[in-house]
């Protein structure tokens, strides 16, 4: 049954990271600027120390969010450029204010 499940959230993810390619080709207005790249690596790696405090693992993320779990890894270790709405989207999912992850120490 454990293997049934991980097969059909390895085919979710692959459907949902396809339309996310789909839809970072047909709008690039969405994407944070350049300069504000350390923060959105900042913000990434907040993100997983809370996803983990949290015990939430990326697959139950993913369910939340409509993102694949490799893509969510790539968000949390400053690897991908996300979309804002993916961020907040996140976030949400693990029930913490947006501002929480852009905060400086």
């Amino acid at each position: 049954m454990k293997e049934e499940q991980e097969k059909l959230l390895r085919y979710i993810g692959e459907i949902f990271e396809q339309r996310r390619m789909e839809k970072k080709d047909a709008d690039r207005t969405k994407k944070f600027p350049e300069e504000l790249s350390h923060e959105i690596i900042n913000a990434g790696k907040k993100l997983r120390s809370i996803r983990e405090k949290k015990g939430v693992t990326t697959d139950e993320l993913s369910l939340l969010t409509n993102l694949t779990p490799l893509y969510i890894s790539q968000i949390e270790m400053g690897e991908a450029d996300p979309y804002m709405t993916e961020i907040y989207d996140l976030s949400k999912a693990l029930d913490v204010d947006l501002s929480v992850l852009f905060e400086k120490k």
